[in-house]
């Protein structure tokens, strides 16, 4: 008895140790934007998020809370200080590795309630419904795995397999919630269906037209989304060029917009994505 007790207040112990970590990495991502210029931002902050999770991953390598905002804020660095190519490339290597692990934790608990990694979409997401933080880490996971395909080439990323994996596991997140991060799971998926290459027999599930219906669903769950926005309006064009006054008309809004302050950087960034497009379509 003395020693199940002892074990159980050193898993006490070890827990608080890493929700304090978590904590302190929220601190951290909470100021992301500090110093930060349009749709740059400064590294120190997220460096001591990053920081932050990885000490609560390594003090609790189950936790999965601190599992996917290790993977936000991955991204985040990857996507809003990286400068280069190489540098993104590098950043979004370690998200693939941390989605591994955190994959891997996932697929322990699956297991344990008779459910193979495997398994059909629907399968995995109502299990993994029942795990706090899986549906987030198999979102930011194909977060990272979208962006990792951008810095080293779409049909690089299509002979790993990487549209096929993005796919899987932002739909099982849109099946755990669709919700979340503001239709987050489906931006990744018209995102998805509108930028991956056709390829027969590989990819050929990729449809300008989802692309459009998914980013639709995306800006009804949350229409102040700039990122959303944006990707919305460049697949309206894609699919028919007779959208371009819509798509327009959207790319316009955003940028005339106010910024949401819990998301400057990111805001900012999309504002700059739109003056682009309308550059490019004269509008």
């Amino acid at each position: 008895m003395r020693k199940a007790l002892i074990v159980a207040f050193a898993l006490i112990a070890v827990a608080v140790t890493a929700s304090a970590q978590v904590s302190e990495g929220d601190q951290h991502w909470n100021a992301r934007a500090e110093g930060h210029q349009g749709g740059r931002a400064k590294p120190a902050q997220i460096d001591a998020a990053i920081a932050g999770y990885q000490k609560a991953v390594m003090q609790e390598p189950n936790n999965l809370e601190a599992h996917w905002k290790l993977l936000r804020a991955v991204r985040f660095k990857g996507a809003y200080v990286a400068s280069t190519t190489d540098e993104k490339k590098r950043i979004y290597a370690i998200g693939k590795n941390e989605g591994q692990t955190a994959i891997a934790v996932i697929n322990r608990a699956l297991a344990a309630k008779g459910v193979k990694a495997d398994a059909p979409e629907k399968q995995v997401a109502d299990a993994a419904r029942t795990i706090p933080g899986a549906g987030e880490v198999f979102f930011w996971d194909s977060v990272n795995w979208g962006e990792w395909a951008l810095a080293y080439g779409k049909m690089a990323a299509v002979r790993q397999g990487a549209a096929d994996r993005i796919r899987r596991e932002a739909t099982i997140a849109m099946l755990v919630d669709p919700k979340m991060d503001g239709g987050g799971p489906q931006r990744v998926l018209g995102r998805l269906h509108d930028q991956t290459p056709r390829v027969p027999f590989i990819t050929g599930w990729a449809s300008s037209k989802e692309a459009v219906r998914f980013l639709r669903e995306s800006y009804k769950i949350d229409p102040t989304n700039k990122i959303t926005r944006v990707f919305l309006a460049d697949a309206l064009v894609s699919n028919d060029s007779k959208n371009g006054p819509e798509a327009i008309r959207i790319l316009r809004e955003v940028i005339n917009s106010p910024n949401d302050p819990n998301y400057e950087v990111e805001s900012a960034q999309a504002q700059e994505d739109a003056k682009v497009l309308l550059r490019e379509w004269g509008g």
